[in-house]
């Protein structure tokens, strides 16, 4: 007759553990080295998704400034073209006497081109307007130039230029 041993569930039988589980258990998990690499790792992913983001914002808010500053420009622009030069009678020319040697003296506006009420520059005023007529002659037309000058956080100047030409009519 063979004896059998209660202690210990023969090989093969339900709730028996292989000896390969019972080691691999003591092994199992992470050690602390590898949960700090994963960690170091972790950051450096973290931190390159935050400059990226904060590259975005920067590149936003510039996208933001030459939408103004070409508004402005627009605007300005719009006012010279706007102005009657006919052969009459009478004669008319009212872009005559705003023709200059150079640009215009620099005039300060914020964002809704409303003109700073010290003539300087501000951070609400920042964005620097200056317009160049050239007369080319009694037969030739105008040159109108606009200028605005403007600068973001990096203190780096920024320019918009707008052209045109204006024929006269007579």
């Amino acid at each position: 007759m063979t004896s059998i041993d209660l202690r210990r569930p023969p090989r093969g039988l339900p709730g028996s553990r292989p000896r390969s589980l019972s080691r691999s258990r003591r092994n199992g998990g992470f050690t602390l080295l590898e949960v700090m690499v994963a960690l170091v790792i972790a950051s450096i992913g973290l931190l390159g998704t935050v400059a990226v983001q904060q590259t975005m914002f920067n590149a936003t808010a510039n996208a933001g400034d030459a939408a103004i500053a070409t508004r402005l420009a627009l605007q300005a622009m719009e006012e010279q073209l706007a102005k009657v030069v006919t052969a009459g009678p009478p004669v008319v020319d009212q872009l005559a006497p705003a023709v200059t040697a150079g640009w215009s003296a620099s005039i300060y506006v914020n964002p809704l081109g409303i003109v700073s009420p010290g003539g300087t520059s501000t951070p609400e005023y920042r964005f620097r307007k200056q317009v160049q007529i050239t007369n080319l002659g009694v037969t030739q037309p105008y040159n109108i130039s606009v200028r605005i000058v403007y600068s973001f956080d990096t203190g780096a100047t920024k320019t918009v230029r707008l052209d045109s030409q204006r024929y006269k009519t007579w």
